[in-house]
């Protein structure tokens, strides 16, 4: 959970871009909202739970093996095109999606 922290710690700056933060994962919407509050959380964590994982599945990072998706972060546009994708080690450093909307900004200007 340790990206949900950074995203929480960074918030303002994807607020000043017109970005939203969700949080998706594989755990009931009890789990989710003890974690967003115990991590004092300023944007919702959403349960993919039907059927378990099936978000996950529809973006590629939900792993059969382990029952769970891998730890992930999209950018999505407004028109609904994912512009960034990172997963695992480079989704906990978040830094990546903030230099991926800065680059889409550019380029959409």
């Amino acid at each position: 959970m340790v990206e949900f922290t950074w995203f929480r710690d960074e918030k303002a700056k994807f607020d000043s871009a017109d970005t939203e933060i969700v949080g998706i994962s594989a755990d009931a919407p009890e789990r989710n909202r003890a974690w967003a509050e115990s991590l004092r959380l300023p944007f919702r964590l959403l349960s993919d739970l039907g059927p378990k994982g099936n978000v996950g599945r529809l973006f590629g990072v939900w792993d059969d093996l382990w029952g769970l998706e891998r730890r992930a972060t999209f950018l999505v546009d407004k028109q609904g095109l994912i512009r960034h994708v990172s997963v695992d080690s480079l989704a906990l450093d978040g830094r990546g999606v903030l230099e991926a909307l800065a680059k889409h900004r550019r380029v959409g200007r």
